[in-house]
């Protein structure tokens, strides 16, 4: 049990850190409030960086990362696992989206490098979703997490 708990927490880490677009190992540039959202048209790296930042680096509540989610409330259990192991947020790790790969309507691709204390270093293609305006971690992206961690957990995407 503590085994498939540390799998999933990994690959929920992996994910965010795919996503994520500001280095962990120091504190932010500026804290993110408490119903943050991303509406940019064009979103940048950094932008995306936010993103990540804010679903596996910050307390926010439930509710607040749901928003971020293409999954909603039934994919915050994966973020929340992550920022509660700490493994991609300072002082034990980083994350950061080096770049945008892909934009195609309301789809962006982007690479996503996440580091964790004692674990290799993960380079992953992450994708977010315009979805009711905001940009959105996409499901896809939260399960491939998963499974490059090696959690033994249930994604549907």
């Amino acid at each position: 049990m503590i085994r498939r708990f540390r799998l999933l927490l990994l690959t929920v880490l992996a994910v965010a850190a795919a996503t994520a677009g500001l280095t962990l190992s120091a504190p932010a540039a500026h804290a993110l409030p408490a119903d943050f959202t991303l509406t940019a048209d064009e979103p940048t790296a950094d932008e995306l960086g936010e993103v990540i930042e804010f679903l596996v680096a910050t307390d926010a509540s439930d509710e607040a990362k749901a928003r971020n989610l293409e999954g909603g409330m039934d994919a915050v259990v994966v973020p929340k696992t992550v920022y509660n192991l700490g493994l991609f947020r300072a002082p034990r790790g980083s994350h950061q989206i080096t770049e945008v790969t892909q934009r195609s309507g309301d789809t962006v691709h982007a690479t996503l490098q996440a580091s964790s204390a004692g674990r290799p270093t993960v380079n992953t293609t992450v994708e977010f979703k315009k979805i009711d305006g905001n940009w959105r971690l996409a499901n896809n992206s939260i399960c491939q997490g998963v499974k490059t961690v090696g959690l033994n957990i249930y994604c549907n995407a």
